[in-house]
C-alpha cells in the first residue's frame, strides 16, 4: 500500500480547517438565498395597532388577503390596541426578525409618537425595516349630522360660539390631535382632545354625542357619510378627495398652502434577511399596481403608495421633524 509522504499528511491536515471554513462560508452566504425562496413556509403575522375599523385595520386586511394570494401562506392581521399604536408597534420592535412578524402602521405610530410620548419604548428610525408606503390619505373634518354647520367656516363660527369657546374633538392616535392643532392655530380656535383607542371607537363617539367633531382618517367615516349620519365639512389634502370629490379642501375654505396628507405603512423588525425585505417589495409593488386593489383603494379616499424603502425612511425623519416643529408651536410637551 502507498504511504503519504509525512510532509504531504501535514499540508492536508493543516488544510482541513481553511476548507472546512470556507464551505461554512458558502453555506452562510446560501442560507439567506435559500430562506428567501422558501419564504414564507408558515403563516405571517401582522401586527395592527388599532382596533378593527380604521384605515390600518382595513390596509392591512387587504393586504393580508392580497399576499396570501400571492405568497401561498397564510397572512393574518392581530389587532394590539393601546396607547396610540405603541403597543403594537413595541411587539413588533422587538419580535425575531424573520419576516414572519410585520406591522402595518400609521404615519402617527412611527412619526408622531416618538414627538408626543415620554419614553417611547421603539425608536421608528432604528428599530425597523422599511417595506412599502402603502397609501396616502387626507383627515376628514367630519361632525355629526345633527350639528347645525354646513361647512369649515361655519364650523369655525360655531366653536367660539360655544358655552367655553372650544368644541370637544375625538381622536384615536396622536397624529391626528397634531393635523387638528395646526388646523385650530390657523383658524384661531381651540379643541378639547378626547382620546379614543381607534377609529372606529371614534366615528361612536361622534354618533353618540360624545364629541362634536372628529379629524379622521377617510376610510373610517366615509360609510357613515353616505349613509347621512355624519357629514364631512374638509379635507387636508390640497386636492379633493376621489371618494368624496364634493367635500373642499381645507385650502378651497380660506385657509391658502394648507396640505396635510396621513399615510400608512409596511413594516418589518431590524435585520430581517433583505432577501426576505426584496421578497415582500415583489409582492407588495405588484399588489400596489393592481387595477382592482387600486380601485377598491380609490373607493376608500387612499391614493395607493410606492415600495421606495429609502424614500419610506428619509419620510419618516422628516416628519418628524415637521411634527416637532408644529409641537414646539402648539406648545404641547410630551406625556
Amino acid at each position: 500500500m502507498t504511504r503519504q509522504p509525512r510532509f504531504a499528511r501535514r499540508v492536508l491536515l493543516r488544510s482541513l480547517p481553511a476548507v472546512a471554513a470556507l464551505a461554512l462560508g458558502a453555506v452562510a452566504l446560501h442560507a439567506p438565498q435559500a430562506a428567501a425562496q422558501a419564504y414564507p413556509e408558515k403563516p405571517v403575522k401582522i401586527v395592527v395597532g388599532f382596533p378593527p375599523g380604521g384605515t390600518n385595520d382595513i390596509l392591512a386586511r387587504l393586504m393580508a388577503e392580497q399576499l396570501q394570494a400571492k405568497l401561498g401562506q397564510a397572512f393574518v392581521v392581530e389587532n394590539k390596541p393601546g396607547a396610540a399604536s405603541a403597543i403594537g408597534n413595541d411587539l413588533v420592535a422587538k419580535a425575531q426578525p424573520d419576516g414572519y412578524t410585520l406591522l402595518v402602521s400609521s404615519s402617527g405610530g412611527l412619526t408622531t409618537n416618538p414627538v408626543l410620548m415620554k419614553n417611547l419604548p421603539y425608536n421608528p428610525e432604528k428599530d425597523f425595516e422599511p417595506i412599502a408606503l402603502l397609501a396616502t390619505f387626507p383627515l376628514v373634518v367630519t361632525v355629526p349630522a345633527s350639528l347645525p354647520v354646513k361647512n369649515f367656516k361655519e364650523l369655525v363660527q360655531f366653536s367660539k360660539t360655544h358655552k367655553d369657546g372650544r368644541l370637544d374633538h375625538g381622536t384615536p392616535t396622536t397624529s391626528f390631535v397634531l393635523v387638528a392643532e395646526t388646523l385650530t392655530e390657523a383658524a384661531g380656535v381651540r379643541f378639547n382632545h378626547v382620546q379614543y383607542k381607534g377609529s372606529g371607537p371614534t366615528v361612536m363617539g361622534l354618533l353618540g354625542g360624545e364629541t362634536q367633531v372628529a379629524v379622521l382618517d377617510s376610510p373610517a367615516v366615509i360609510p357613515q357619510i353616505q349613509a347621512g349620519k355624519l357629514k364631512a365639512l374638509a379635507v387636508t389634502t390640497a386636492k379633493r378627495s376621489s371618494a368624496l370629490p364634493d367635500v373642499p379642501t381645507v385650502a378651497e375654505a380660506g385657509y391658502a398652502g394648507y396640505d396635510i396628507p396621513i399615510w400608512t405603512a409596511l413594516m418589518a423588525p431590524k435585520g430581517t434577511p433583505e432577501p426576505v425585505l426584496t421578497k415582500l417589495r415583489t409582492a407588495v409593488r405588484d399588489i400596489l399596481d393592481d387595477k382592482d386593489t387600486v380601485a377598491k383603494m380609490h373607493k376608500l379616499g387612499l391614493e395607493p403608495g410606492d415600495t421606495d424603502s429609502a424614500a419610506l425612511a428619509k419620510r419618516i425623519s422628516d416628519d418628524i421633524a415637521r411634527w416637532k416643529r408644529v409641537a414646539k408651536q402648539a406648545n404641547i410637551q410630551p406625556q
